[in-house]
């Protein structure tokens, strides 16, 4: 005995069909805006990581224009002191290179935080296997 589920019965419960090769039902709208919609009619797309990485890098050349912008309206020169260094820059990009280079710290802890986490699962995939 086959079941078969009509577009109306409750989510769960299937009616049992009579004639196996029967076509389901086919109801046709009352008006135009009760028609099925495309969006409907397409399957379920999940989410990629390639998917991920596109919208990820259309953020960053956003982001990157912001700061262009920035930069270039911050042009008026700055002294910098730095441990006794003393330097002449122009304001914006003294800035993005003082951002650049807290980046570059967060990035190098990031990187040991994960080198230390992948460290400590490959001692504990080991002590694993020993026992």
């Amino acid at each position: 005995m086959t079941q078969t589920i009509s577009p109306d019965a409750p989510l769960g419960r299937g009616a049992a069909d009579s004639e196996p090769s029967a076509p389901p039902p086919v109801h046709a709208p009352v008006n135009n805006t009760e028609a099925p919609t495309a969006a409907s009619a397409l399957p379920d797309v999940s989410r990629t990581r390639i998917a991920f990485a596109w919208w990820t890098l259309g953020f960053s050349v956003l982001l990157l224009i912001v700061v262009l912008i920035f930069t270039l309206q911050n042009l008026s020169p700055a002294n910098t002191r730095f441990f006794g260094a003393v330097w002449t820059i122009p304001l914006g990009l003294d800035l993005l290179l003082a951002a650049l280079v807290g980046a570059g710290i967060a990035f190098l802890l990031g990187a040991a935080r994960i080198l230390q986490l992948r460290r400590g699962a490959r001692r504990l995939t080991a002590a694993r296997r020993r026992k």
